[in-house]
């Protein structure tokens, strides 16, 4: 069996197993930078002036795009959304939208940790015969 070093391709233009994984591992750190945006912004539900906070996939997306190798997620830039509604004191955090993104990530991360388990399992049973 052809071993493809991450990021490259095969002759038929098939990615391989370790670039796959490579992904997989950078979809799990960019879920849980997420979670960390998320939580920051629920820790933050009571505090005057703060702004929510949403991270720039878009950006990540066209990194990984361009350069599988230099996206980082731990980097992934942040951007306050536009027309939310803002109380008296300038807080614009809505804590149930907050708490439906937190469950929209953990559904996420828990679906790429299962994808990673069952590759990993594959790779087992091939090793082993």
């Amino acid at each position: 069996m052809l071993k493809l070093p991450i990021g490259v391709t095969d002759k038929n233009g098939m990615t391989g197993i370790y670039s796959q994984m490579n992904l997989l591992g950078k979809a799990l750190d960019a879920a849980e930078q997420n979670h960390r945006v998320i939580s920051q912004n629920i820790a933050n539900l009571n505090t005057p002036g703060y702004k929510t906070q949403r991270l720039s996939f878009s950006d990540y997306l066209r990194t990984l795009r361009e350069d599988e190798s230099t996206a980082n997620p731990r980097t992934i830039s942040t951007y306050t959304p536009q027309g939310l509604a803002e109380r008296v004191d300038g807080n614009n955090v809505d804590m149930e939208s907050e708490l439906s993104q937190l469950k929209k990530n953990a559904l996420a991360y828990q679906s790429y940790t299962e994808i990673m388990a069952s590759k990993l399992a594959t790779m087992r049973r091939a090793i082993s015969g």
